[in-house]
Formats: structure tokens, C-alpha cells, sequence
């Protein structure tokens, strides 16, 4: 096929730079994706078209822009309609060449990959951008079911990154180790499940900046360590992130619902933590010699068996300034122990109430961070007081580098099956699903002959995040799937029962 070229003004995704680039069409230029890839040079633009690509996409070194329909319109919607399905048969994208910054991939849904490490992308010995994406259904052997970095520092910014999982291994989400400092900014992430690290794994030698996520829903595996954020001998940033409804326990193990620190130390500034559930630490725990520093952070109504909030164990130190932590007034300059009075924490809204903002109260954590620390933007939507910043994720610093607050995140519009956890189980797992409106559900467990075998749900239900589980105490070692059929939707997963 002949190639055509047509060259145009595009504006990157550097702020204010305008740059002259060759655009690659496809289908229109070559009919796959890694040919158009395969056929560009650095500083082209592969522009793809909406539909559905089944392909295992490798950039092969070049530091060119891979964008959908997102990339010139800036419209989130053609998102979920340009999918790059990876089949199951590796990672959906790679990055291993030594890709730099200028090697982007944005307004994708990459889904269906498969591999040892790196579901859906895997970035070795390389720094791409990563950017408003819906990394989706992704699944890893090892580590990284979402997204894998090894000796890389990619940007990973404004990404769905959900329902991604490992069978043996860390970092459902994100895993970075090995000389990795990647920058995860801006990103909701939910929904994963590993081993250990749910949402997040930094495994040694790393140094990441984990900055204005939203965190939730991520599980470790009983017995796991770090539902939300798992860290492990490095040395992380972790800022402005809203840490909640994470869950990392067992009828004995299972330790930091929302972070879990082993053996490093970490700065941990102006965060929320809230609703996490362990079975030690239910907000984080502290373990092996580390030694953390909390600053204008609020660890709030976390639930565990033994120590809900903080646990540290006699190894671990553990600074905390100008922080509010429930259930004990913590000794350092600044710290409070009262209500911070959510604007709607059963609805995940973890904004503080504010009378200038219509609310009946005022949060005491306005006006109480660091006095070294100002909000650099007062608004309802983030700092709420005139004097030094607030405590929590929407305080301290530049509201416009972490972006949680920004309505600019691409925001699903089809309903989601995550994969249960744990997989491979033995009689009891839990299978999770996202409805985005309101429906007919029906979710039911087959075998390989496409018999059904039990139905576990069967009714209307709301629109939301929905948890079931399945008891299959009855069955015998085998491969099942389970199918989700919400309204005229259906879709479908693999599950191993092994005893």
C-alpha cells in the first residue's frame, strides 16, 4: 500500500509548543497499527481511527506520537471507542528500545493483554508518556498486570487504569522497580488486585512520584501487603492522592489496607486515606525498619482488627507533623484528632466542608497544614482557607500539577467485569463489576461446555460498584467462566478452581 504523508500543524502534549508533524492515518495509510508504527519515523503521529484493533503494539525505539481521535479533538469520547485488544497474547503495548518522552501513547483502551510481566504495557529500559487512557482487563503472571517498569521512567498521566490483575506477583495497577522513577500523576486507579500492591507496587531501587491519583477499591491477596500502595526498599513521593476503600486481609495476615511501607523511607504529604481495611493497619502500616514522613496528611475512618489507622511495627519509625489522624493525637508540631468532616465520604467525596462553599460546617483541617505551605489556588475545589494550606489531598502545593480535581480524566461509558480475586482460588472468590446506569443484571458462572452452572445474580440493580461472591464448594477443579450481561451488554472471564 502506498504510503501517504500529509503534513499538518499539531499542538503536542507540551503545553504551548507547536510542532510540524508527518501524519500516518490508519486504516487509511496501512490497515494495522504497529504497521503504520512500523512505517514512521521520529516526531511522526500514527492517528487511528475509532474501532476495535486486535494487535500487540511494539514501538521498536521511535520516539513518535500513537494517538486516537482523542489527540486532535480533545473529545474523551472517542476513548473507549478505539480499543487496542491484546488477545491475550502479551502485552498490548512495549516499549523496549530505550523509548524517551517523545515516544506517547494517549487516548487509547488497551485491554486483553497478557503476559509474564505487563499486561497491558510494558516499558523496559525506556521513558514514554502514558496519558488519557482506559488501561482496562489486563493481566500479568508476575508483576504489573496494568502497567510494568523496569529501569524505565515513563509519564503516566490522566489514565483509568482498572480491573487489572496478577496471578502471583505485585502491582496489579502499576508496578515500577529497578532503577524506575516514573511520575503517576492524575490517574484513577481501581479496582486491581496482586498479590501485594493492588493499586500500586514500587519495588526496590525505585523512587517514584505518585502524585493527585485517586486510589480505590485495589486489593492485595490475603496475606498481602498494601491494598492501595505497597512500598518496598525505595524511596517514593507520594502526594495529593485520595487513598480509599482499599482492602489488604486474611483471617491472620494482610497488612496497610491503604499503604504499606517495608524496609524504606518515604515522604507522604497531603494525602487522604479513608475507608481502607486490613487486618493490621487499616489506613497504613510501617513495617521492617522503615521510616516515613507524614506531613498535612488525614487518616480517617480506616477499619482493621488490630490498629485501624497506623500500625508500625517495633522495627519503624515513623514522623508525623501537622496531620489528622483518628483515634490518637499523634506527637509531632500540628497535629489534630477531630472529625474532618468530609463533604460526602459514603459517596467518595473527600473535598472538606466549607461554609464559603454552601456547606453547613467547616473542616478544622482548613488553614491547618505545614505554615511553611500555602494553596496556590482558593477555590471549592481545593484550598479552602486564605492563611497556609490545607490538610488532605485537595491542600498544599499546585492544584494544577496533580489535576484531581480537573473534570478532564476520561470517565468510562460501558459497564466493566473485573477479574475475581483471588484467581486461581480454592471454593471461595469474589467477583466484582462496574454498571454504569441503571439495568437488568444478570451474572452467572459456566463451564467449559457453556453449561450454566449456578446464577449468582439475577435482578435490576443500580448503577455503581458491585461485589458478589461465589462459593463454588460444590464444583469440582476446573476452568470456569463467569458472564455479565447488563441490559443487551455481555461480557465474559476466565476463572481457574483448583483444590
Amino acid at each position: 500500500m502506498k504510503r501517504r504523508m500529509t503534513l499538518i500543524i499539531l499542538l503536542t502534549l507540551i503545553p504551548n509548543v507547536i510542532a510540524w508533524a508527518t501524519v500516518i492515518n490508519v486504516p487509511g495509510d496501512y490497515p494495522t497499527i504497529q504497521q503504520g508504527v512500523d512505517a514512521s519515523s521520529g516526531g511522526d503521529t500514527v492517528l487511528v481511527q475509532p474501532g476495535e484493533y486486535v494487535e500487540n503494539i511494539n514501538f521498536n525505539g521511535r520516539n513518535i506520537t500513537l494517538g486516537s481521535l482523542f489527540l486532535p479533538s480533545q473529545d474523551t469520547v472517542f476513548i473507549s471507542q478505539t480499543i487496542i485488544d491484546g488477545d491475550t497474547l502479551g502485552s498490548v503495548v512495549t516499549f523496549n528500545h530505550g523509548e524517551t518522552s517523545n515516544a506517547i501513547i494517549t487516548g487509547f483502551t488497551i485491554q486483553n493483554g497478557f503476559s509474564m510481566n505487563g499486561g497491558g504495557i510494558n516499558c523496559l529500559s525506556s521513558d514514554p508518556t502514558i496519558s488519557n487512557n482506559i488501561i482496562d482487563g489486563n493481566t500479568a503472571e508476575a508483576d504489573g498486570g496494568g502497567i510494568y517498569c523496569d529501569d524505565s521512567d515513563p509519564v503516566i498521566s490522566r489514565n483509568i487504569i482498572s480491573g487489572n490483575s496478577v496471578y502471583n506477583g505485585a502491582g496489579g495497577g502499576i508496578y515500577c522497580w529497578n532503577n524506575s522513577s516514573p511520575i503517576i500523576s492524575g490517574n484513577i486507579i481501581s479496582g486491581n488486585s496482586a498479590d501485594n500492591g493492588g493499586g500500586i507496587c514500587c519495588a526496590p531501587v525505585s523512587a517514584p512520584v505518585i502524585s493527585g491519583n485517586i486510589i480505590c477499591l485495589n486489593s492485595a491477596a490475603p496475606g498481602g501487603y498494601g491494598g492501595g500502595i505497597y512500598c518496598l526498599a525505595c524511596n517514593p513521593l507520594i502526594s495529593n492522592n485520595v487513598i480509599h476503600s482499599n482492602v489488604a486481609t486474611s483471617w491472620l495476615f494482610g497488612y496497610g489496607g491503604g499503604v504499606c511501607i517495608s524496609e524504606c523511607g518515604a515522604m507522604i504529604v497531603n494525602n487522604t486515606l479513608s475507608l481502607n481495611y486490613a487486618r493490621y493497619g487499616g489506613g497504613m502500616a510501617v513495617l521492617d525498619a522503615s521510616y516515613p514522613v507524614i506531613k498535612n496528611t488525614i487518616i480517617w475512618e480506616n477499619t482493621a482488627p488490630t490498629v485501624p489507622q497506623i500500625l508500625i511495627d517495633d522495627g519503624s519509625t515513623l514522623a508525623v507533623t501537622y496531620s489528622n489522624i483518628q483515634d490518637t493525637l499523634w506527637p509531632g508540631n500540628g497535629n489534630i484528632c477531630i472529625e474532618p468532616l468530609f463533604r460526602d465520604s459514603a459517596g467518595n467525596d473527600f473535598h472538606l466542608m466549607s461554609i464559603a462553599c454552601g456547606d453547613s460546617f467547616s473542616s478544622p483541617c482548613i488553614d491547618a497544614g505545614h505554615p511553611a505551605m500555602v494553596d496556590s489556588l482558593l477555590d471549592c475545589s481545593w484550598g479552602l482557607g486564605s492563611y497556609i494550606c490545607d490538610m488532605g489531598a485537595y491542600g498544599g502545593g499546585d492544584s494544577l500539577i496533580t489535576g484531581i480535581s480537573d473534570d478532564y480524566l476520561p470517565v468510562p461509558d460501558r459497564s466493566t467485569l473485573l477479574q475475581n480475586y483471588p484467581n486461581p482460588f480454592n471454593s471461595g472468590t469474589t467477583i466484582r463489576f462496574i454498571t454504569v446506569e441503571s439495568a437488568g443484571v444478570k451474572l452467572a458462572i459456566y463451564d467449559l461446555l457453556g453449561r450454566e452452572v449456578q446464577t449468582l445474580i439475577d435482578e435490576f440493580r443500580q448503577a455503581g460498584i458491585h461485589s458478589v461472591a461465589f462459593d463454588a464448594a460444590d464444583l469440582p477443579s476446573g476452568v470456569y467462566f463467569y458472564r455479565l450481561q447488563v441490559g443487551e451488554a455481555v461480557k465474559a472471564r476466565p476463572m481457574v478452581l483448583l483444590r
